[in-house]
């Protein structure tokens, strides 16, 4: 410990303790994560009790990963006006007052709003805690911090739908969120006791709100475009409307920043085919991994009818291999196999994952459970582990901090928005289904309600007046050209990480400091 880190924060050895610091920040990015992978094991049971619209379900999830990827653009400079532990102080109680809200919501609108909110309190999480680690631990103190943060994310993401299902067996959907919100006022409990003082620095660089609100207004339009694609047609003019400003507003963005002195984002740094390869990954986990993660339990539970606890147990399969691929990547890359080759395969786990798990059908499969997940599992847990340090090495270290908020967006952005589309397109493709199977003598209303029970996975509801065997089978004729779109798509990452990672002479040197940090 040193007696002033940086100008955000400082401490003292008789007031500072740092073992509450770490719990503080550990206890918060354990809980945030689940917010992104979690929520989705709880959709059939929110559907049950405030109603099955297939696009306000969605915004239960997107809602939450919008706002983190929009505003992690901004938290960092929110948090250089705040100072650290004021930030992360903000972000805890933004999210636990969000946590509450959500589960006393009365109102799918409501629950839509509160994870919104939540998302907010995310980002300054994320953001102001990484900094003060950073801040506040020296040497190999800072090194077992940050690998801790890393560990227990990728832990908090990769759990989030066993340890979501368990709090929903116990208490219900509501509870889990409440659990969510004592765990975060424990971390600002311990950040309150743990000493660090805020110092603010007398010139702080200014936020530049103009880009973060023309950031987030095209993300949050592009984003909503496409959830609401399934409900008005992808060609709607409404649909067609809503993305055109969006992606009018990203354009205007990227002006903005090339123009503006104190940007959120330097574009120069996108020239970098080594940092464009590093970025494609999160991407491409976000396509292989998040995607299904967050969804497959709505099959689980529609087609399979399995309890909740016991999809949450079949998730476990998915996200064990999360905590052991990292170390296993770390060996590697100590004994000389380059990060381009881990992170190459890792991409490529995906696509050999979704393509054994498209022979999932009606009938339950214990090979199907356990075979495709661990690979999936084990794609995203390889890359995980390398991906931040990769990035950070691959620029000057003035430029390191920019870097690491903008691997965090894309990150956070892409799953936003892939997670929306295989929403989106699941909806659609679950409504045609459902329309060609169910008898055409059925009333319109009926086999709507039954389109929307069935993508929610609240089959139950409709059980009277339709046959379930009819409904299990529309879901399962709709996940599979689904899935052959993910492994397609993954299929492409695999060819362009590989090509982008393939380091020059100059860039050697960069990437192999890696190898050192993961040993």
């Amino acid at each position: 410990m040193t007696e002033t880190h940086s100008a955000g924060t400082s401490s003292t050895d008789s007031l500072a303790r740092p073992g509450l610091l770490l719990a503080a920040v550990l206890v918060a990015v354990l809980v945030v994560p689940t917010g992104v992978s979690g929520t989705g094991v709880a959709l059939p049971d929110i559907a049950a009790d405030l109603g099955t619209a297939p696009s306000a379900l969605q915004w239960v999830v997107n809602g939450f990963n919008l706002t983190f990827a929009a505003f992690s653009l901004v938290a960092g400079s929110l948090a250089d006006h705040l100072g650290l532990r004021r930030g992360f102080l903000l972000g805890t109680g933004l999210f636990g007052a969000a946590s509450i809200l959500s589960a006393v919501a009365p109102v799918i609108l409501v629950l839509d709003l509160a994870r919104a909110l939540a998302g907010v309190g995310a980002a300054t999480i994320f953001a102001c805690g990484g900094a003060l680690l950073g801040t506040q631990f020296d040497g190999a103190a800072r090194t077992k911090a940050f690998a801790l943060f890393g560990t227990v994310a990728g832990v908090g993401l990769g759990f989030g739908p066993s340890l979501s299902a368990a709090a929903i067996a116990l208490v219900g959907w509501p509870g889990m969120f409440v659990v969510n919100a004592v765990l975060i006022i424990i971390a600002a409990g311990l950040a309150l006791r743990c000493g660090v003082v805020d110092v603010l620095a007398a010139h702080r660089p200014p936020i530049d709100y103009r880009g973060a609100l023309l950031f987030a207004s095209g993300l949050a339009l592009v984003i909503a475009g496409i959830v609401q694609a399934s409900e008005w047609g992808w060609t709607a003019p409404g649909t067609l409307l809503v993305e055109a400003a969006g992606l009018g507003l990203l354009a205007l963005f990227v002006v903005v920043q090339r123009r503006s002195v104190n940007p959120l984002l330097d574009l120069s740094l996108l020239a970098d085919p080594i940092l464009i390869g590093l970025l494609l990954v999160p991407v491409a986990g976000a396509v292989g991994f998040v995607t299904l993660l967050t969804y497959l339990p709505t099959f689980l539970a529609s087609v399979w009818q399995l309890s909740t606890a016991t999809v949450g147990f079949v998730m476990l399969i998915m996200t064990v291999p999360v905590i052991f691929a990292p170390i296993i990547a770390g060996r590697l890359s100590h004994r000389g196999v380059s990060p381009r080759v881990i992170l190459t395969v890792s991409v490529a786990l995906y696509v050999l994952g979704t393509v054994w798990l498209t022979v999932i059908g009606t009938d339950r499969s214990i090979v199907t459970l356990v075979g495709p997940p661990i690979l999936l599992g084990a794609g995203f847990g390889l890359g995980v582990g390398l991906v931040d340090g990769a990035a950070i090495g691959s620029v000057p270290p003035a430029k390191s901090g920019m870097v690491s908020g903008l691997v965090s967006t894309v990150r956070l952005g892409s799953e936003a928005v892939v997670v929306a589309v295989y929403a989106s397109v699941m909806t659609t493709l679950v409504g045609s289904q459902v329309h060609k199977l169910l008898p055409s003598s059925l009333p319109a209303e009926v086999v709507d309600d039954a389109t929307a029970a069935t993508a929610s996975g609240d089959l139950a509801r409709v059980d009277a007046v339709v046959d379930p065997a009819l409904l299990h089978q529309a879901y399962n004729n709709a996940i599979h050209p689904a899935l052959w779109a993910l492994a397609a798509t993954s299929a492409v990452f695999v060819l362009l990480v590989g090509i982008l990672l393939r380091p020059k002479r100059t860039d050697t040197a960069i990437l192999d400091p890696l190898r050192e940090k993961l040993s």
